[in-house]
Parts: structure tokens; sequence; C-alpha cells
């Protein structure tokens, strides 16, 4: 009866040879599976090289290589900036992009840089960094009220951004026009504005030759770092009334720039912000944003190692929030926050 017993528990050599083969059969199909895939040709944009963008996109490129399927191409070309990103990414040019919130609203609602909508735009993964619109004038021991040192300081300021069509100057126009100081307003005082390169501010600078300078920066910006380590500078700062204008008119958030974040600024700040995101169209299948969403959120360390900007990413922080993203949510994105249980 044992015998029996012991016999009919085991599967026979029949029945063994079966189960193989049904394993075999699943491990075939998988692997045929995954070499039928299509391979993609893909692009990120970012901006130019040495900035954080450019940074992140070449980490993540790294990493995607490593999951996209066989015989794809990825480039991380040092293109376009926040502006011309969701364009390029809404034509298609670029599969997908880093970019501001702030601005993928205006872009998705084709208002103040954009003429018409780009209702295609999807987000990926929020809240990368952080951005401060920064203003810093020339000179120590000033009322750092940003609307008073116009009035009171400098009313005929010499003011330099950089080149028109980029965020940091149409930012920073918006904050010196609801400072009283717009461009025109300042002409009409004697005083001027003049659109460069940061080698053109960094000398303007160091020269005397610029008084007000305003761009947007991420935490220890090397340029404003170089500025204010080189020349006497004060961090201006904007009335709550422009704060909440900047937010109301152009959806800017309020974030406080930390003290000691820049050489000489011994408090902290609040300023206009945003954040940055990586944001596909709907052009983008929902799994690779699944695959893409995936990859980014459960290889931050790998990320945070590339640029200090990064040290505090994750994603299990609200990274999905339409006001952490500003733009919708793609389908594919959506389904791995789900599975991790963070969007409910």
């Amino acid at each position: 009866m044992k015998t029996c017993e012991i016999a009919a528990s085991r599967p026979s050599r029949v029945v063994r040879a079966a189960l193989t083969a049904l394993a075999l059969s699943f491990s075939i199909s998988a692997a045929s599976a995954q070499s039928a895939a299509k391979p993609v040709n893909m692009t990120i944009g970012s901006f130019k090289q040495g900035s954080s963008w450019y940074v992140y996109s070449v980490a993540l490129g790294e990493l995607l290589r490593g999951t996209l399927p066989e015989g794809s191409t990825l480039d991380t070309p040092p293109i376009a900036g926040a502006l011309a990103n969701p364009s390029l990414v809404a034509s298609g040019k670029a599969q997908i992009a880093f970019g501001m919130a702030v601005v993928g609203n205006w872009a998705l609602e084709g208002k103040h840089a954009y003429k018409e909508p780009l209702p295609n735009l999807r987000a990926l993964v929020g809240g990368w960094d952080s951005y401060f619109l920064v203003p810093l004038a020339r000179g120590k021991g000033i009322d750092p009220e940003l609307a008073s040192y116009f009035q009171n300081v400098q009313p005929k300021a010499r003011v330099v951004l950089l080149q028109r069509g980029g965020v940091g100057a149409f930012g920073g126009q918006h904050l010196l026009d609801m400072a009283g100081a717009g461009e025109s307003a300042l002409a009409s005082r004697g005083g001027s504005y003049e659109f460069g390169t940061f080698d053109m501010v960094k000398s303007r600078f160091a020269g005397g030759t610029a008084d007000v300078f305003v761009q947007v920066a991420t935490l220890g910006h090397p340029a404003i770092t170089e500025i204010a380590q080189n020349t006497p500078v004060t961090f201006l700062e904007p009335s709550k009334a422009v704060l909440d204008s900047m937010a109301k008119q152009y959806g800017w958030e309020l974030r406080i720039l930390p003290a000691g974040t820049f050489p000489g600024q011994t408090k902290d700040i609040p300023l206009p912000g945003s954040t940055t995101v990586l944001f596909a169209s709907t052009a983008l299948s929902d799994e690779m944003a699944y695959k893409i969403t995936k990859t980014v959120c459960e290889q931050t360390a790998k990320l945070r190692a590339s640029h200090k900007a990064l040290s505090n990413f994750d994603c299990s922080d609200g990274k999905w929030k339409r006001e952490v993203t500003g733009l919708p949510l793609h389908p594919g994105a959506e389904r791995y926050f789900r599975e991790k249980g963070w969007l409910k």
C-alpha cells in the first residue's frame, strides 16, 4: 500500500516530460515576444550641453537603452529648451522631453508663449527638481525689495537677460513688468534692457555695466554662483503682491529659495518657481510610457547620482499630481503609479 501511495504521489515520467516541454514552450514564447517587439527610434529633448536637463537626458538615455526593444535607437541631443520642447514633442520631432510644469500648462492651453494649444501633451513623471525665477542686483547693502529697488535705488537700471525666446527672459520680463520695471517703462526713465548669453551677463556684472539679472535657476546654478562669488550682489525680493500676480496670471508657484543656496544669500527668499517634468505626447504608446515611467521611478538612485539638483528626487512623493506636472498624466504612466499604490 505504501509503495502504491508513493508511486502515485510522484509524477510519471511521461507527465514530467510533458511539464518540461510546456515550460520550455512558455520560455520560447516569452523570448519570441521579446525579440518580436518592434524597435523604436527615440529622441529626448532637453537643453544645451552643460545644462541640468542635458545631464538628466544623458543619464536617462543610458537607463532606457537597456530596456528598449532590440534594434532601437535613442538620441539625447542638446536641444531645445523650456519653451521649444513642448512643440518638439507635440510635432513628433522628439518622443519625450524635459520641461517646466508652468510652461507645459501654457503650451497645453495655448497661452502666453504659445499662439495655439498643444492638447496632445501628457506627463510621465513630474517634480524632478526645483526651479526659481531669481532676480539679483549688482551691489551690497541696498534695499532688496524688487519694486523699491527700481523706484529708489536704480530708476535707470540696466537690465540684462538671456536671449529672447527662453523661459528665463520670458519670465524675467513678466516679473520686472509687475515690479514697475518693464522694458518700455524702464526705457522712458533712461534705463535699458539687453539680451544675450551667460558670458555677456557675467562680463557686464564684472565690468559694472549691468545692474540687474533675472534667470530661472536650480539650486546652485553655476552662472549665478559664479556671478555672486566674483561680484558683490544683492538677491532681490518680490513683494507678496507681485508673487500673487505671477501665480494668478502666469501660473508660477510660490517656492522658497533656501538661505545659503548662493554665495552671499543669507536668508530664505520667496520667489516664483516651478519644477521639471518629463513629458510625452499621446502618440507615445501606453506600454512605452509605462516602461519609461517604471525605469525612472525604479532607478532613481542612478538618476540622483547624475546631478545634485536631483538629490531629493523620489517618485513616491506625488510626482503624478497635476499641480506638479502641469499636464494631464499619460495613461501608461498612470498605470504604473496605480500599480505602486501611490495613485488611488
